[in-house]
């Protein structure tokens, strides 16, 4: 397997080996536990986790048995890292800022697939739809922005996946 992407802590381990997400999980001499998954069903399970530990208000790592928080933190990591939509979308929001890098990446989507937009349109757009989604809920409205100046849902979806890029990542 290659472990492309790993994320460690106490006694959880999440990799990724192609396109599957591998964790594993063991306490402190017990037999560990292995689950492979697709990213999509891993930032799932990530967010299950995290509400799960959330509700029932389950204790941090102990040293003894990784959390369930430990475990919904490295599989939300991961799943970003294979560039999984929604954890790239839960990564955006939870940094709270769009930055340069993936704003030139947008226009430069817009750019090379979209005609008829001048160059300060496409930056108008890009900036406004970063906007957008550096508010809490308003994912919806930057891709519906987008969607209002792109030909086809390909296009729309580039430019946003590249606005949920992480920085220095293409």
């Amino acid at each position: 397997m290659a472990d492309l992407t790993d994320f460690s802590a106490s006694r959880v381990r999440v990799e990724l080996g192609g396109d599957v997400v591998v964790a594993v999980a063991n306490g402190c001499d017990g037999p560990a536990v292995l689950v492979r998954m697709p990213a999509p069903r891993a930032h799932a399970l990530a967010h299950v986790l995290d509400d799960w530990s959330r509700t029932f208000g389950l204790a941090p790592d102990e040293g003894q048995v990784p959390s369930d928080a430990t475990l919904a933190r490295g599989l939300e990591w991961v799943a970003a890292a294979v560039q999984e939509t929604g954890a790239l979308a839960c990564a955006a929001r939870e940094s709270g800022v769009v930055g340069r890098s993936q704003r030139l990446a947008a226009v430069t989507v817009l750019r090379d697939r979209e005609e008829g937009l001048s160059a300060l349109q496409r930056i108008a757009q890009v900036d406004a739809a970063a906007r957008w989604m550096e508010e809490d809920a308003s994912s919806e409205l930057a891709h519906a922005l987008l969607a209002s100046v792109c030909s086809t849902a390909v296009i729309t979806n580039g430019v946003y996946l590249a606005l949920l890029m992480p920085a220095g990542e293409e």
